[in-house]
């Protein structure tokens, strides 16, 4: 069983919209949540359409959030 984080980098690589990547976190059990600060930085970069990978960890770094790709 894949972690969110994996799902939602996994999300990222393939450049889906917000509708897209929910459905992809809903297969494997997960969902984002506007309770959850890594889970808002994501989901802001993908409703912008930004999906540098760099860049999303940039930011999540800068709020001491865990990195994709880690």
């Amino acid at each position: 069983m894949p972690s969110k984080k994996t799902v939602l980098a996994l999300a990222i690589a393939l450049r889906p919209n917000i509708d897209e990547t929910q459905d992809v976190l809903a297969c494997a059990g997960y969902a984002l949540s506007h309770g959850v600060k890594f889970d808002v930085i994501v989901e802001f970069f993908i409703v912008h359409e930004m999906f540098d990978v760099f860049t999303i960890n940039e930011m999540l770094f800068r709020y001491e959030q865990p990195l994709l790709g880690q």
